[in-house]
């Protein structure tokens, strides 16, 4: 009797065996999941040129600024001068910048003649169905958002103070918010101040239909 058992119980896997096909087996699983789950804020947009971003993912780049304006507002449009400035001098830096239009019904006709008149260089996108808008939360125009490589939201607010309040408008400005986000990220410390209030216009609401102008 006793050697049938034990012939029997030789052909199972000894315990602590059974253990690791367990865990190889939920660490295969596991892989599995993360190789089928898309990747979190893929925004893809296609810029004016027809090249196709992901500006909440740029690997190539330390971070990234998305410069969210609208053609209309008067303060997006004082700030002109100053994103081409800020675009210029850290693009030296690995630091992208995207102008990020967020007028739901602005046509590409319209974004070009803008641009173009303002003088923009840079990547211009076309935010028409706000996922941009929703993924940083920003509501005013002009604001900005900084990412990272890895889509980690870094600072979000006004590009400085040059605006105290609607229709009061600094000589110039005293406080150079988004400088002083930027250098810090660039020297690895701590942003300042990871969020600010911007002066400016508000951002309105997406058109249920926005997608299809995105074709």
């Amino acid at each position: 009797m006793s050697s049938q058992f034990d012939q029997k119980d030789s052909h199972r896997p000894p315990r602590m065996g059974r253990a690791m096909l367990t865990l190889m087996l939920c660490v295969t699983l596991y892989s599995s999941a993360l190789q089928a789950a898309p990747p979190e804020n893929t925004v893809e947009l296609v810029d004016l040129e027809g090249q196709t971003h992901t500006p909440l993912r740029n690997a190539k780049a330390k971070a990234t600024i998305l410069f969210f304006l609208l053609p209309d507002c008067p303060i997006s449009n004082a700030y002109a001068p100053e994103i081409k400035r800020i675009a210029a001098q850290y693009a030296e830096q690995e630091i992208a910048s995207f102008i990020v239009y967020v007028s739901p019904d602005l046509s590409v006709e319209d974004a070009k003649k803008h641009a173009t008149d303002y003088g923009y260089e840079i990547p211009v996108l076309r935010d028409l169905s706000f996922e941009l808008v929703r993924e940083t939360e920003v509501t005013i125009a002009p604001e900005v958002a900084v990412v990272s490589a890895e889509g980690k939201c870094l600072y979000r607010g006004r590009i400085d103070n040059l605006y105290a309040a609607l229709g009061k408008r600094r000589f110039k400005a005293t406080q150079h918010d988004l400088r002083n986000a930027l250098d810090a990220i660039l020297q690895g410390v701590p942003v300042p101040q990871e969020t600010t209030k911007a002066i400016g216009c508000y951002i309105p609401k997406p058109k249920t239909d926005a997608r299809l102008l995105t074709r």
